[in-house]
């Protein structure tokens, strides 16, 4: 007999502590993050060395996940024996964003693209070893590059480029924000394996079809000064004969090869079209399988917080307001099943209203509707279901699962 995966649940809801007793704080979200840690870290020996998965955040962003989290993460770790490091992988890209609102008045955002703006990122949002008690550590080195290839039998990617430093690491808690994603729904702890655990070429090519390419019709050197040789910041660009090639293994897609003033050639260099949701969802999926196949899913644990649940994700520096309450803290030994109990609760939950451009406020949804898709601001053509009917094709986890109330 198939025993369903468990997902435990500490309901949202918390009771005003005038008198700071136990009855009263174990309403804390806190103290029921400790307890929801208590049933799920069961995998953890005295001196393992335990990656604790984190997302610091988007420049700007104030919905991110509040480090006070992550601290009780790493306190459970400790007091099992465990050595806990934070970890965390470049953002996809090269170059941050200045936008200019006034004269003296400016903003700059995608920080998360190399250690030393991401790093200065994660401070600002509380994660550093002072705050945590822990270590953060770039498991994909300093821009994001640094990967071992992984070979898989995926529904779309048959390679995965794994933040080398993960490697390093006994056993694994994937720590997820749970909220909205503009092409794959939402994002859980299957975006967290999926997207946050590999490097920026398989980022790139869970966004994209393919890597940046040479049109060999087009490209001559008669025509150029080649210096789209010196822009690569990677050096996957290097002239052969009469043309330029693209070392497909190396390249990571940042682009910077294919401005007008790198590459005067019009046609010469073609970029990839970007995604679709479904696609999106098939590949990082399979980037979780990589993942997990080649560590280990059973030196993996989960769990999600379903607080600031906005439309859009950690990434970006304006997700939205929340479209539905708070709706608790969630944990399990299956990250798929752990994604569907929270799609569930989303489900089922009342949604929030929001203030139009008008000045009205929009009626909030009904219970029984599916938010994130309804709410989309950029795409239709998405559904809650093409993440989960990937993992289940990848044998990731179970849909089905029992829901065990703290």
């Amino acid at each position: 007999m198939t025993h369903k995966p468990i997902v435990y649940w500490a309901p949202p809801g918390e009771i005003p502590a005038i008198k700071n007793d136990a009855n009263n704080m174990i309403t804390n979200n806190l103290v029921k993050t400790r307890l929801i840690l208590d049933k799920i870290l069961d995998n953890i020996n005295s001196g393992d060395k335990v990656a604790v998965k984190v997302h610091v955040g988007e420049a700007h962003n104030t919905h991110y996940l509040r480090a006070d989290y992550v601290r009780e993460v790493v306190r459970a770790i400790k007091e099992k024996g465990g050595i806990p490091t934070l970890v965390e992988t470049q953002g996809l890209g090269l170059h941050s964003q200045t936008i200019d609102f006034s004269e003296g008045y400016n903003i700059c955002i995608a920080h998360r693209t190399c250690s030393e703006d991401h790093e200065k990122i994660a401070i600002l949002h509380g994660y550093n070893e002072q705050v945590t008690g822990a270590p953060l550590k770039f498991v994909d080195g300093e821009r994001g590059l640094d990967g071992k290839l992984i070979d898989i039998d995926g529904i779309q990617l048959k390679n995965v480029s794994i933040g080398t430093g993960l490697f390093e690491f006994d056993k694994f808690v994937v720590v997820s924000h749970f909220k909205g994603h503009p092409q794959a729904t939402f994002g859980g702890s299957l975006k967290q394996l999926g997207i946050g655990s590999v490097t920026k070429r398989n980022k790139h090519l869970a966004h994209y079809y393919d890597l940046i390419r040479i049109n060999q019709q087009v490209c001559h050197t008669s025509k150029c000064k080649q210096q789209c040789v010196p822009s690569c910041p990677v050096r996957a660009i290097r002239i052969e004969g009469e043309n330029a090639i693209i070392d497909a293994l190396t390249c990571y897609g940042c682009f910077a090869c294919t401005s007008s003033k790198i590459c005067p050639v019009e046609g010469a260099i073609v970029k990839p079209d970007v995604t679709n949701a479904k696609d999106i969802c098939e590949r990082f999926i399979d980037n979780a399988l990589g993942v997990l196949s080649s560590i280990g899913r059973e030196k993996f644990r989960f769990i999600n917080f379903v607080f600031d649940v906005t439309l859009m994700c950690d990434c970006v520096a304006n997700p939205g307001a929340p479209v539905v309450p708070d709706l608790g803290i969630l944990g399990s030994k299956d990250p798929v099943a752990l994604d569907k109990a929270c799609i569930d609760l989303e489900i089922n939950a009342p949604g929030l209203p929001t203030l139009k451009p008008t000045g009205k406020w929009s009626d909030p949804l009904p219970s029984g509707v599916e938010k994130f898709s309804v709410l989309n601001p950029l795409s239709k053509d998405v559904n809650v279901n093409y993440q989960f009917n990937a993992a289940l094709k990848n044998n990731l986890g179970s849909i089905e699962y029992e829901l065990k109330k703290i």
